[in-house]
């Protein structure tokens, strides 16, 4: 076609015999090279995948697991058999004196924050009328309190530095309902509006926040399964694309949020569901 020139990809010499579908990772420039990333429920599931995909694109990364310091410690050592760098925290999103050692511990190792990823949660499917008081707000502490006071505390390194990435993590309940998930949607559904307010105040300092509503197979997917006496292939039926993501396929998008290559990106939501909200 006239008019057209091809160029060569940045990461590949003319005189090169490398592949341009698959360049070698030494030429390649780390998307998240020099940044610390803090990832709450990185200990499994689509956190530790987002958490893995982050330390080998460069990141320092902290790997935070509400309830096994041991299971965050597996995960670290992973990365950092790898060549990565990582630190390993147990805390409690709900409790601001927890999410202040977590914060504290972040910079004292890595000296910055450069991303944060809201991450953390849990899902206990009941009927409207059997949700207790106590599962309400256990539900709503993890969720969405969580995601307030995490936001709360890395927000005045992100000024300092001013810039930063927030990533906060909602879910299809939210945007379409679902039944047996009163507490989890209305917390999900609160996610999605601290997100959209965060958007606007924080944006004059050079902080984007954004919102992935994800699905993949995960623990969570299990517990819903047993819960609704349904087939998994009655589940997938309500997938367009007729099967549950991996959460190695989920993690992408966040590192598309977390680098420069969404700079004009803020307050969005984005589902990443196999097109189950549509």
């Amino acid at each position: 076609m006239a008019g057209i020139i091809l160029r060569e990809p940045s990461y590949v010499r003319v005189t090169s015999k490398i592949s341009v579908n698959h360049p070698p990772v030494a030429k390649m420039v780390s998307r998240l090279s020099g940044k610390v990333a803090i990832v709450t429920g990185s200990s499994k599931g689509i956190g530790r995948a987002v958490a893995e995909l982050f330390a080998v694109e460069g990141a320092s990364v902290v790997i935070v697991s509400g309830s096994s310091l041991d299971a965050a410690k597996a995960v670290s050592e992973g990365i950092e058999l790898q060549g990565g760098a990582a630190l390993p925290v147990k805390a409690d999103v709900s409790k601001a004196s927890e999410v202040k050692a977590m914060v504290d511990a972040t910079v004292n190792k890595f000296h910055q924050i450069d991303i944060l990823v809201n991450n953390a949660g849990i899902t206990e499917p009941k009927k409207l009328l059997e949700i207790t008081e106590e599962q309400w707000d256990r539900m709503i502490d993890i969720h969405l309190k969580g995601c307030f006071l995490c936001t709360r505390a890395v927000v005045p390194f992100m000024v300092a530095q001013k810039q930063g990435r927030i990533i906060n993590v909602s879910a299809p309940s939210a945007l379409r309902g679902s039944a047996y998930h009163a507490d989890y949607a209305a917390a999900k559904g609160g996610i999605i509006s601290l997100t959209k307010v965060a958007a606007k105040e924080l944006a004059s300092y050079g902080i984007n926040v954004n919102c992935v509503v994800p699905v993949a197979r995960t623990d969570m997917t299990e517990i819903e399964l047993a819960y609704s006496g349904k087939s998994e292939k009655e589940h997938r039926a309500r997938y367009p694309l007729g099967r549950f993501a991996r959460p190695e396929e989920i993690a992408p998008v966040y590192l598309f949020f977390a680098s420069k290559d969404s700079g004009y990106v803020t307050g969005q939501v984005l589902a990443v569901d196999g097109g189950l909200t549509i």
